[in-house]
Parts: C-alpha cells; sequence; structure tokens
C-alpha cells in the first residue's frame, strides 16, 4: 500500500506561492509606483490651482482701467508662483442677473462695466458673465487665467506611463461689485472746487464731469452729497449760490441723494433732483481756496456730528462704506488763522500762512481717516504743479497725496509729476487714492475711478456655465 508524503504537497504549495509572489511582483511595483506618481501629480493639480488663483486676483487689481497691465500682472504671477506656468488670459464683464429668467439686469450695461454687446452672456440667477474683448472703449471688470501642466512620472515609467496632466484649470476674479445687483453701500461726500482759479471753460468741464460719473452710479446704493470750495450761501433758490464770506455759508451745500438718475436703461440724469440741479447751477467763487475746512465739513457730515439727512433715506443691506472725494485746481488761499484739526471739534480751520494751511489739511484727513473714512483726492489744473506757499515749499499733489486713503496698509498714496499725458495716465493707473487731471477731459473718467476706487475689493468667483 502506497503512502502519500506529506512534505511533497508542502513543496508543491511553497512552488506555487512562489511562482504567484513572482507574478505579482510588477504588478504591486505598479501600483506602487502609480500611487507615488498620482500623488505628484495630486500635489502639482493643487500647486497650479493656487498660481492661478493668485495670478487672477493680481491682475484683477488693473481693472478696469489697465487691461494690459492686469494681463501682463496675470502672467507675472503664475510663473512666480509655478516657474512652468504659461497661463492664457481672457476678459469678461460680469454684472447682476435678472433672476430666474437669468438675462443681463437692466442698467448694469455700462454702469457697472461695458463689453460693448451683451451677446454671449453665461447667466445664472445671480450674475451674468459677458465676453469682453478689450480696447475700443469697453471696460471689462473679470479675468479668466487658464493653464494646464504637464507632470512628468518618476516610477511610472517602469511600467510604460510617462507623465501625467493636471487637466485645464481656471481662475477668476472679479473687481468692484462683481455682479450684485446694487454695488455695496456707499455714502459719498463729493467737494469740488470752484474758487475764481477755475476758468469758465474749467467749471463747465467739472459740472459735466460730475453729471456724467452720476450716470454710472447706483442710486439705491450710494448716497451723494455735494461740497464745494468756497462755501454757499443757504438763502438762495440755488443750492449752490456762491456766498460772499467763509463765516456765513456752507461747505456741505447739497445733503446726500437718491435720485439722482432715473430708473431707465440706461439711466439718465434726473434733472429734478437737488443734487443734479445743485450741479447744474453751480457757480463761481470769489472767496479763496480753503482746503482743510471743507475736508473737515465733509467728515462730520458724513459721520453724523454735524446733522446730515441719512435716516430719512432707505436703509441698505451691509454698512455703507463712508468716502470724501475732494477735487482742487490750486494752492490754498485762507485768510485770518485759527480751528481745531480734529473732525471731533466743530468749526473751521484756517490759516493764511501756505504751508501751515497744507499741513492743517494733512492733520484734518488723518484724523478723518483713523475714523473710519476713506479719502480720495483729484489735483487739477495747476495743483498738478503749484507749491503750497514759497519756492521751497512742498507741492499741493503731494499734500493732497498725503491726504488720501493708503494704497494698502503701510502703503501710502503718493503723487507723481502729472506734466505731460503720459505721466498724469501713469498717476492715474497707479491703483492708490490720489489722481491728477491736466484739463477738463480727464476729470469725467478720473471721477468714475474715484467711485470705482471706492469699492474696489478684488474676489475670486466662478463664471456661470
Amino acid at each position: 500500500m502506497s503512502r502519500v508524503d506529506p512534505r511533497d504537497g508542502k513543496s508543491r504549495e511553497r512552488g506555487a506561492t512562489a511562482v504567484l509572489f513572482a507574478l505579482l511582483v510588477p504588478v504591486l511595483f505598479g501600483v506602487l509606483a502609480m500611487a507615488l506618481d498620482v500623488g505628484r501629480l495630486v500635489y502639482e493639480h493643487q500647486q497650479l490651482s493656487n498660481a492661478l488663483d493668485a495670478a487672477a486676483l493680481a491682475g484683477a487689481t488693473s481693472l478696469p482701467d489697465d487691461p494690459v497691465a492686469a494681463r501682463n500682472a496675470a502672467v507675472a504671477y503664475a510663473k512666480a508662483n509655478d516657474a512652468q506656468a504659461d497661463p492664457a488670459v481672457t476678459f469678461w464683464c460680469v454684472v447682476a442677473s435678472t433672476g430666474a429668467s437669468k438675462t443681463v439686469a437692466s442698467g448694469q450695461v455700462p454702469g457697472v462695466c461695458n463689453p460693448g454687446t451683451t451677446a454671449g452672456a453665461k447667466c445664472n440667477e445671480t450674475i451674468c458673465a459677458i465676453p469682453c474683448i478689450t480696447g475700443g472703449g469697453r471696460t471689462c471688470n473679470t479675468i479668466t487665467v487658464t493653464d494646464d501642466k504637464d507632470v512628468p512620472y518618476l516610477f511610472a515609467p517602469a511600467i510604460g506611463v510617462n507623465t501625467g496632466n493636471t487637466g485645464s484649470l481656471a481662475a477668476n476674479a472679479c473687481k468692484g461689485s462683481c455682479g450684485t445687483l446694487v454695488p455695496n453701500p456707499m455714502d459719498i461726500a463729493l467737494v469740488a472746487d470752484r474758487t475764481s482759479s477755475m476758468s469758465t471753460t474749467d467749471l463747465a468741464n467739472m459740472k459735466a464731469a460730475i453729471q456724467s460719473t452720476l450716470t454710472t452710479m447706483t442710486k439705491e446704493q450710494q448716497y451723494v452729497a455735494l461740497g464745494t470750495i468756497g462755501p454757499s450761501s443757504s438763502t438762495s433758490g440755488c443750492s449752490t449760490t456762491a456766498s460772499s464770506l467763509v463765516t456765513s455759508g456752507t461747505w456741505m451745500s447739497v445733503p446726500f441723494s437718491n435720485d439722482y438718475t432715473t430708473s431707465g436703461a440706461p439711466p439718465l440724469l434726473n434733472n429734478s433732483s437737488p443734487l443734479v440741479k445743485g450741479v447744474q447751477c453751480l457757480p463761481s467763487s470769489s472767496t479763496g481756496t480753503y482746503l482743510a475746512s471743507p475736508m473737515k465739513a465733509a467728515a462730520r457730515y458724513l459721520l453724523g456730528l454735524d446733522a446730515n439727512n441719512l435716516t430719512s433715506l432707505p436703509a441698505r443691506a451691509g454698512t455703507p462704506r463712508k468716502a470724501i472725494i475732494l477735487e482742487t485746481d490750486g494752492q490754498p488761499n485762507e485768510t485770518g488763522s485759527g480751528g481745531d484739526t480734529s473732525v471731533g471739534v466743530s468749526g473751521d480751520i484756517k490759516n493764511s500762512d501756505g504751508p501751515t494751511a497744507c499741513s492743517n489739511l494733512k492733520a484734518v484727513a488723518a484724523d478723518a481717516k483713523a475714523r473710519g473714512i476713506l479719502i480720495i483726492t483729484v489735483a487739477y489744473n495747476a495743483a498738478t504743479s503749484a507749491r503750497c506757499g514759497g519756492s521751497s515749499s512742498a507741492y499741493v499733489r503731494d499734500v493732497l497725496a498725503s491726504a488720501a486713503s493708503e494704497k494698502s496698509s503701510g502703503v501710502p498714496s503718493a503723487s507723481n509729476a502729472c506734466g505731460t499725458a503720459a505721466q498724469t495716465a501713469a498717476e492715474n493707473s497707479d491703483g492708490d487714492y490720489f489722481f491728477c487731471a491736466a484739463d477738463g477731459a480727464d476729470l469725467g473718467p478720473i471721477f468714475v475711478s474715484a467711485i470705482n476706487a471706492i469699492s474696489a475689493h478684488s474676489r475670486l468667483m466662478r463664471i456661470p456655465d
């Protein structure tokens, strides 16, 4: 009787296991190689996504004024964060949607941005993104940065897989209201110089610039009050009639308005609005050019330290951003002396010494900024080259830039010479809160840029499918 040696079965089992292990080693190695390289691909995917986000936000800061700078900044930031990045850049005009009907809301184009046409708009119930080709007077408020990346594998080539791809990634960033039906709420005190150094043409250009700017704004959310240099009389039928004496007039002559445009599409000026009528009848003033007093009066009015009419207007969601836009065309020419530079203390602040008057302006502005007011200053005409006093004193433009809010934390607004068109263009596109205007033709676009600067935050967003 034959007997089976149990050791023979064990030998066969060990042999089969060895064969199976030998067959599985390449498979296990391949799985490990792919796991390691797929992990690297996921890492590179996230790195590229981060680079594109940074690139889009960097580009959006130059919109809508300078799309060339926006494109260049986006590409530079993408490459700085990922040396292999080679992004494509496109632009959009992002505005509000009508809601369920998913069409472009009336009044948003060209008020928020202007792509020239609404053709090709991609809408959801909240926003519409309209393709925007830069140039030709078109304005775009959103940038898209797109890229993909081939990632060389380190281990997977052993099994014949050499590279992976991140897939196409895109980041979109918008500057401004970004398709909200109405921009962020704002209370704006616009202070305009109309002293005798302004020629008849200068004055007409300034009035036209203010009126054209009002048509780009959203009356339901942007409440605007008008102040003047010099002050206005409160006894005349025209609210901005010049006062013969500084001490008997008011710097803030027109209260906050929410009716300066019609409700049509596009909105037109409402000629019955006290604000519009105050601009239209605005005459020249024979008083000197005071700077600190109107700045202080505007700040006190915004803050309610001097009575205003904001509580009589409809409430808005959110906390309104408070801002002063002050435009002047020359050096201070004040009479007398005295007053307190603190916004918390009522009364005018003045000084017949030009350098002291300029210092007073900076002190008042610093206090206003510390109280949360955004300050935008515009040097017009002679103010771009005049000095506060003697030949060794500061340039008015430098004082106005110092009075303006910081460009970013720790980075003050700065002025440059505005003697040529190129210098003016460079100053007005540097992203800070000081602007210069050589002539009346500049004022309209500058006022619009100033309004946009008040809500100039940029944010990442998703374009509707």
